[in-house]
């Protein structure tokens, strides 16, 4: 039942960001409960089409950095509203910034001109999923298919991510 009324405030935040530029929403932590989210639900955020800010305020893709983990040549990274407040006036995240709950981060990841996956990145220290920092992590298919889920809560990701601004990398990788 706890999941279903997740979805439910899923598909709320979804129907939100889905019109007039309005940002991808993630759920919050009401007085301090567990809110649990499913790999479907965080894949959908994830694939919002509007509502983004990206990095350096630039849409276009960059090569990814030399001591990058992710496999694919070329990244694009995005923030939701709650994630963009984070930004400096370059769009580079500030220095000292902590994320709140809720904020999500998504990289697009690309090879040869195609969208490869997304590595995802939210905010939710509440969850029985966060990891260091309070972060979900995983990897999803463009059709919104699982690759590695928030279960894994970030096991591939956090010891790189570790040494970044809470736990992004993108002002180290791409200054």
């Amino acid at each position: 039942m706890h999941t279903r009324r997740m979805m439910i405030v899923l598909v709320a935040a979804l129907a939100g960001c889905s019109g007039g530029g309005s940002s991808p929403a993630a759920p919050n932590t009401p007085g301090g409960q567990t809110l649990e989210v499913t790999d479907a639900a965080v894949s959908s955020l994830a694939r919002a089409t509007t509502g983004w800010t990206y990095y350096k305020n630039r849409g276009d893709t960059l090569l990814k950095s030399a001591g990058s983990g992710h496999a694919e040549a070329r990244l694009r990274t995005r923030y939701n509203a709650l994630a963009a407040a984070q930004l400096d006036a370059s769009g580079r995240v500030r220095t000292g910034a902590v994320f709140p709950d809720s904020a999500l981060i998504v990289k697009e990841l690309i090879i040869s001109g195609t969208l490869n996956r997304y590595a995802v990145m939210m905010k939710l220290r509440g969850s029985s999923n966060a990891s260091s920092g309070g972060w979900l992590w995983a990897y999803y298919a463009p059709d919104g298919s699982t690759q590695i889920g928030i279960g894994g809560k970030g096991a591939a990701c956090t010891a790189c991510h570790a040494t970044g601004i809470d736990f992004t990398r993108m002002n180290d990788s791409h200054p």
